[in-house]
Parts: structure tokens; sequence; C-alpha cells
């Protein structure tokens, strides 16, 4: 029980490591030294390490033992189609049964997200945290009212993988901005700040208050398409192909 304990610690530091940036994608991770810094045996960090291996946190090979999951335009392009098209069903299924409590709970992820300053890479990791965890927040908010646990399994898998984009790109928002900007093109900037910035959220909790499943399914297809173009941009903009490989 103690080491099955000590494990699931062990996965909630690496899987946290992972989603915020500390420990970068193709970076290999060793037994022995995470657990001298972890403060455990190699075991339960052994064990941590293959489940973060199925969620696909991890990628192993022969010999060369466990190594942070790479992070590529393709898989980023896959993994916003595949949010599409679960979050717009979920918003439709919201919406045809969402009641009094769904609608309340939207309305208040609304707010929380509303008093979030849009994150950019002079932000603190504190004010990024708080703005990601209310994005997220909104979000499920907003497809909560459906009656399916599979889809919203798909959901949370997916968010958990764009999460380590979101936070890997969101660094280098301004960055880019501004080479962008020297280049004499603005359209960087605003891209980005209509993919994170909280109108395109409220247009999307209005129409589902208003249970226009019509409206709010082409503002959803919309909003991922944006963010997918967005992030995409900003991904080639910085050089990406494989996310930051580290040896």
């Amino acid at each position: 029980m103690a080491e099955s304990v000590k494990s699931d610690s062990l996965y909630a530091v690496l899987r946290s490591r992972i989603l915020n940036g500390g420990l970068r994608p193709g970076q290999s991770l060793r037994l022995r030294a995470l657990a001298q810094e972890l403060g455990s045996s190699a075991t339960p960090v052994r064990e941590a390490l293959n489940r973060l291996h199925a969620e696909n946190f991890v990628t192993t090979e022969a010999n060369k033992g466990f190594r942070v999951a790479t992070v590529t335009l393709e898989e980023l392009e896959d993994l916003e189609s595949a949010r599409s098209a679960i979050e717009t069903q979920l918003l439709v299924r919201s919406i045809e049964k969402g009641d009094r409590d769904w609608e309340a709970n939207l309305v208040s992820a609304h707010y929380r997200l509303s008093k979030c300053q849009v994150p950019n890479s002079f932000s603190q990791s504190e004010a990024i945290d708080l703005w990601d965890a209310a994005h997220t927040e909104f979000h499920f908010a907003l497809i909560a009212g459906a009656s399916s646990i599979w889809l919203m399994n798909f959901a949370q898998q997916v968010n958990a993988q764009l999460q380590r984009y979101r936070r890997h790109i969101i660094l280098r928002i301004d960055h880019l901005n501004r080479a962008a900007e020297e280049k004499g093109d603005g359209a960087l900037g605003v891209l980005s700040r209509e993919a994170l910035g909280i109108e395109a959220h409220t247009a999307l909790m209005q129409a589902a208050l208003d249970r226009d499943k019509i409206r709010a399914e082409a503002l959803m297809v919309d909003h991922v398409s944006l963010a997918k173009e967005a992030f995409l941009k900003l991904a080639k903009a910085s050089g990406i192909a494989g996310i930051d490989a580290a040896a």
C-alpha cells in the first residue's frame, strides 16, 4: 500500500512537470536521477513513468529508457481537430439536457475566466496557472450538461495533451509577436489575442444559455479552428517542427 501511495504521488509530480514544461519534450528521464531528486527508490518512479507512458506523456525505446513525449505540429493539429469534434458534440448535448445548475455553473466559470488576465510571455507562472485553470474550467462547464462518460473522458485526455502545447507557446507569444510586427505583420498578435481572449468565450456562453444549438455549434467550431490556427502559426514562427527536442 505504501509503495502504491508513493507511486501515485510521484505520478502527480511528474505529470505536473510535463504539463507545465518543467520536463521538456524529448527530455531523457533517467530513473536513478529522478529517484534521487524526488527522494524515492527506482521502483515507484518506474511505476509512475509507466502510467505516464500509458497516457502518452512519456515514450520508451529499447535500451534507451523513458523520454518525455515529443511535441509536433502534426500532433497539435490532430489534437485540435479531435477537440473540435468532441467538444462540439458535448456542447450540443449540454444545450439539450443541461439544467439550471448547469447554467449557473457556466455563468460562474465565465466570470472567473473574465477576471483572469490573458497570459503572455511576461506573465508569472502563477498567472498562467490561474488563466489555464479558469480556461479549462469554463470549457468543461460549457459541456458538463451532456451525459456521456466516454466523450468526457476523451475530452479530458485531449485537453491534458493540449495543455503542454499552450504552456510552451504562451511563453513565446510576445517574443513572436514583436518579431512579426518588426516584419510588418501585426496579424499574429491579433490572432493570439482572439484565440485566448474572453470575447469568444462570452459568445459561446450566450449561445449556450439561449439554447441556440446551431449558433453554439458554429461558434465552437470557429473558436477551436481559430485556436488551432493561432497556435500552429505561433509554433511555426518559433521554428517548431518537433517542439524543443532536448537531449
